[in-house]
């Protein structure tokens, strides 16, 4: 997604990535907006030390990441899975969710549609899912797909998920869709 208007040194309007998917996606991971080292690479999931990638592969019984990000995304396509962020833009300040203001979600009943191969909106987190079920749970065309609501990614921890391994436990869940 381009931007119209550079946005000026004190603008803390950040935007999202364009959706990464195709035919054959059964799982759109759904996050809130990436994080300031994912912006600054230009990267889905773009920090290092998020569990993201470490997790995709660990669903396919793999340890280690390929290193190029145009392999992860492949990786991804490959095994039926999107990816897109609930929001299109917002103000933040650094890379929380909690710090988010001035939401614009992105159109995802209209991808949804695009794409009626995709069986399962796999949230990353509660501000994602929050934010969905806010905007567009109610909605007829979001009916007809599953939504789980999963634990962040985050580098953070938190009381229960403070390992990759209690992550990739927490989302096993997807597996089943990915066939």
């Amino acid at each position: 997604m381009e931007k119209e208007l550079a946005p000026e040194a004190n603008d803390l309007t950040v935007y999202s990535f364009p959706p990464i998917i195709n035919e054959q996606s059964r799982v759109l991971v759904l996050g809130s907006m990436p994080g300031v080292p994912s912006l600054t690479v230009n990267e889905y999931y773009g920090n290092p030390r998020n569990y993201m990638w470490r997790v995709l592969y660990g669903l396919h019984g793999l340890n280690t990441v390929d290193e190029a990000y145009e392999q992860r995304i492949a990786f991804a396509l490959s095994h039926h899975i999107a990816m897109w962020d609930v929001l299109k833009s917002c103000t933040r300040e650094g890379s929380l969710d909690a710090a988010i203001r001035d939401e614009v979600v992105n159109d995802v009943p209209a991808l949804l549609e695009q794409y009626p191969n995709l069986r399962c909106i796999a949230f990353n987190g509660s501000k994602s899912h929050d934010t969905f079920m806010r905007h567009f749970g109610k909605l007829q065309s979001v009916q007809r797909i599953d939504c789980l609501k999963l634990p962040s990614t985050s580098p953070v921890p938190t009381k229960a998920m403070r390992t990759l391994a209690d992550r990739l436990g927490a989302w096993q869940v997807i597996v089943p869709y990915l066939q």
